[in-house]
This record gives C-alpha cells, sequence and structure tokens, in this order.
C-alpha cells in the first residue's frame, strides 16, 4: 500500500471515529491531498456544480475593469445591501427578512444560537450531511434522529409528528437532501411546518440546492422555516463565500440579537461580485442545466449497467447532482471506500459519514467525460470485487 493509500485510509477510520464532528470534512481534506498525489485519480463523491470559472472572471472584470463597481461597499454595518436586495426578491421577502453570511453553513450556526439552548430537543433528518447533527451536538441539543429511508429517501409526516416534543426547539432539513437528492414538495414542507408550529419549533432548512428543485423556498409556506443558502452548489460559485439565512422578520431579528455583531467574515470583494451574480442568475443557470445536460444520461446509462449486473440498487433522484446508491452485499462502506482508493484510485463517500453505512455518494456535477471514465472503473471494480 502507498503512502497516499495509508493517509487515506487513516483518514477514512479517524472520520468514523470522529462521529459527525468534521469527520467528513477532515476526509475530505486527506483526499484531496492524496489525489493530488495520484495522476490516475479519480473523484466520484464532489457535491457541487463545477465551477464557471469564465463566467466568474467576467464578473470580476465588469466589476473593476472600468473604475470600481458600486457593489463595492462595506459589509460591516450587515452585510452587501445589494446582495440582501437580491436574495429578498429571490425569496419575495423584504429585507429585513434576509442576513447577509459567509456562506449556509454561518447562517445555520447562527440559527443555532439563536433557537437552541443546552439540554433544548432538535430533530436532524437521517441519513444526514454531517454538519447537521455536529451543530445540534455542538449547541448541546438533545437529538432525534428522523429517518428518511431508502429508496425514496421521504419523510413520513406521521413518523415527525410521534418525534416532536413540548420541548422541540428545531427540525433540521435538507432541500434537496444531502445525500440522496430527494425532493420535499410543497404540500410536505407545508405540513412539516405545521407540526414545527404546534409546538412553537423553527425548521432550519439547508436550501443551498433548492434551485435545482425549481420549487422556491420553504420560506414563504410557512413561518417557521429559516433557510439557509448560498451561491456554493447549484451556482458553483464556491470561491465568493456569498451565502444569506432568510425567515420571517420575527426569526430574523432573533438572529440578529442572538449575533450582535452579525458575521463579521463576510468579505467586502467576495460579496460585491456576489451580487452581481444574484442580479443576473440567467448564466449561471443556465451553466448548471448545460453541466447536467451533459452528465446525466452518462451517469444513467452507468447506473443502468451496474443494477443489472445486481452491483447496485436504487435509482438516480430526478433533479441534482448527487446519487445515494445501495452498493448490494456491502455493509461497511468505509471499508469499501478504502478499497476502492487502494485498487483503483477511485473516490467515492461512503455512506457511514452521512448516518448510512451500505451506502455511498456519487456526485456528478463536473465533466461528463471525466464521470463517464469514473463510472466506467467503478463499474469494472466492483464486478471484480463481486466475483473475488
Amino acid at each position: 500500500m502507498n503512502s497516499s493509500s495509508v493517509r487515506l485510509s487513516l483518514a477514512l477510520e479517524q472520520g468514523l471515529k470522529s462521529g459527525a464532528v468534521g469527520g467528513y470534512t477532515a476526509w475530505v481534506r486527506e483526499v484531496m491531498r492524496a489525489v493530488a498525489a495520484e495522476p490516475r485519480a479519480v473523484v466520484l463523491f464532489d457535491s457541487t456544480i463545477r465551477e464557471p470559472t469564465d463566467l466568474l472572471a467576467g464578473l470580476v472584470r465588469r466589476a473593476f475593469q472600468d473604475g470600481v463597481t458600486d457593489r463595492y461597499e462595506s459589509t460591516f454595518a450587515g452585510g452587501n445591501r445589494f446582495v440582501s436586495a437580491a436574495v429578498a426578491a429571490r425569496h419575495g421577502v423584504d429585507l429585513d427578512q434576509v442576513i447577509c453570511t459567509t456562506g449556509a453553513t454561518s447562517a445555520m450556526a447562527m440559527a443555532m444560537r439563536a433557537f437552541v439552548r443546552p439540554g433544548d430537543h432538535v430533530i436532524v433528518e437521517a441519513p444526514a450531511f454531517d454538519l447537521l447533527p455536529a451543530l445540534a451536538q455542538e449547541a448541546k441539543a438533545q437529538i432525534t434522529p428522523l429517518p428518511r429511508r431508502a429508496p425514496d429517501f421521504a419523510i413520513d409526516l406521521d413518523e415527525l409528528a410521534g418525534l416532536v416534543r413540548p420541548d422541540t426547539k428545531l427540525i433540521l432539513l435538507t432541500q434537496v437532501h444531502n445525500p440522496s437528492g430527494a425532493v420535499l414538495d410543497p404540500s410536505a414542507l407545508r405540513a412539516i411546518g405545521a407540526i414545527a408550529e404546534r409546538v412553537g419549533a423553527r425548521v432550519l432548512i439547508d436550501e443551498v440546492y433548492a434551485d435545482f428543485a425549481g420549487l422556491g423556498s420553504a420560506v414563504g409556506l410557512s413561518d417557521a422555516f429559516v433557510s439557509a443558502g448560498s451561491l456554493t452548489k447549484v451556482q458553483g460559485l464556491f470561491a465568493l463565500k456569498c451565502g444569506w439565512a432568510v425567515g420571517s422578520k420575527a426569526n430574523i431579528a432573533a438572529m440578529q440579537a442572538a449575533n450582535p455583531q452579525g458575521d463579521l467574515g463576510v468579505s467586502k470583494l467576495s460579496h460585491a461580485i456576489g451580487a452581481l451574480a444574484l442580479e443576473d442568475m440567467a448564466p449561471f443557470d443556465a451553466h448548471w442545466r448545460g453541466v447536467l445536460a451533459a452528465a446525466r444520461p452518462v451517469l444513467q446509462s452507468h447506473v443502468a449497467a451496474m443494477i443489472a449486473d445486481g452491483l447496485i440498487e436504487g435509482g438516480p433522484p430526478a433533479v441534482g447532482c448527487m446519487y445515494f446508491p445501495t452498493v448490494v452485499g456491502v455493509s461497511d462502506t468505509l471499508q469499501l471506500a478504502s478499497w476502492l482508493w487502494e485498487a483503483d484510485q477511485i473516490v467515492v463517500a461512503p455512506g457511514e459519514f452521512f448516518g448510512q453505512s451500505g451506502h455511498i455518494r456519487i456526485g456528478f456535477g463536473g465533466d461528463a467525460e471525466g464521470l463517464d471514465v469514473g463510472l466506467s472503473r467503478l463499474h469494472a471494480a466492483l464486478r471484480r470485487r463481486s466475483v473475488t
């Protein structure tokens, strides 16, 4: 086993021992180091649309080529007002219903400080992106998982209603669901909001993937919802660290009271560029749609072949750039991920990082040609492993 394989295997082990708090993030950092040292490496786990570097460069030129854009302003007093105005317009809310943040993670952390005290009850969807249970753990909350079961990863509303308690302060969800790509339709979201309202709880919903679904924000469906969003995932503008929180006036006021300094990490420069992107999203929408139009048929073809060979189960979701299949006959997908890297320099995200062993997360928001190569190698590796 070479040094990069050793490091990656250790990262998998340490990630699992770390539990929800930082395990996945630490693993990704080690993956990037290992991939940089392996010319044959193929990354199949990334859940972000490929960065539109040409569009981003064009925005920067537009902002500074002929002077300095008026979007370049101080963010100290409460974020970039042009970002706030654009986000408010997208959500159909007033300006005082928006907080600018460095990203969705910061928005969710601010919400946790506002709505959860040590010992409070928090419900977290499962499987889940590890940030969600990590935030609840850091708040010293009592945590109850809300199962989202394969193959459709829907939410059983009766089950949720049975989990809610008088001391429930927050329900943590993602839309589109990370890691499965499942979508909660407006009727389900309204019902979830009503369940939360019965006990005065909020629903903190990470909507960084919501544009894929084209259903609008949950914030308009119930005052229980607080939405966290950013330009990072769908638009691929992760370099900007441009995010926000949106909610009712009362919920946003509560977040501001709990975070009187706001988000001091907001960048004057990146949010100026973010404002320009938000004010004209059409090129970025065309970008992600074009990426997925090329990548999705590639994914579907390989998935059909792997299902036919009895290697995986569960079809791709209808929207988004994530896929979370069951690997047939495999319960320990941490071990599988280590084997795939050691045997063929393939990186997939093991389901254990999302609280769901036996699954792997595959991302397909990148280059279609690279995806084709990667999935071909994954198919061959799984077939080889199934006969040994």
